[in-house]
């Protein structure tokens, strides 16, 4: 966990949209609660069709949720999340939900390309320009 990855993930959700404010002192204890509101956030953000279960009241569907999310982002955005990591809820799993953010970031940004990389659409050429 470091001062660079907090801030770049506060900046990224606050320009995506994030409805709650967060600040860098939220993740210096463990904060389960609001790693929790992050990732389902998030991943409606990013698959609004998906079913995620947001009751994290006991220990197991606590473990439910993250296993639940880890899924669905494997298998939608081939993205690995470490679970014990998100479950940490500190800094650790900022580095976790950075991922994901920084992903949703680009997109929105710039364009996805064909073979899956993240760009701007700009190619360099001057005969591709419309008129």
């Amino acid at each position: 966990m470091s001062f660079r990855e907090l801030r770049s993930f506060t900046e990224i959700m606050r320009s995506l949209g994030y409805p709650r404010l967060i600040s860098m002192e939220n993740f210096r204890a463990p904060n389960f609660e609001l790693v929790a509101d992050c990732l389902y956030w998030l991943v409606q953000r990013y698959y609004p069709g998906c079913d995620v279960s947001d009751d994290i009241s006991t220990e197991s569907e606590r473990v439910k949720f993250l296993q639940s999310v880890a899924q669905i982002m494997l298998t939608k955005a081939r993205m690995k999340l470490n679970i014990k990591k998100l479950y940490s809820a500190d800094g650790f799993a900022v580095k976790e939900m950075l991922k994901l953010a920084s992903l949703l970031y680009k997109v929105r940004c710039g364009r996805v390309e064909a073979d899956g990389k993240v760009g701007t659409g700009y190619t360099g050429r001057g005969h591709d320009v419309e008129r």
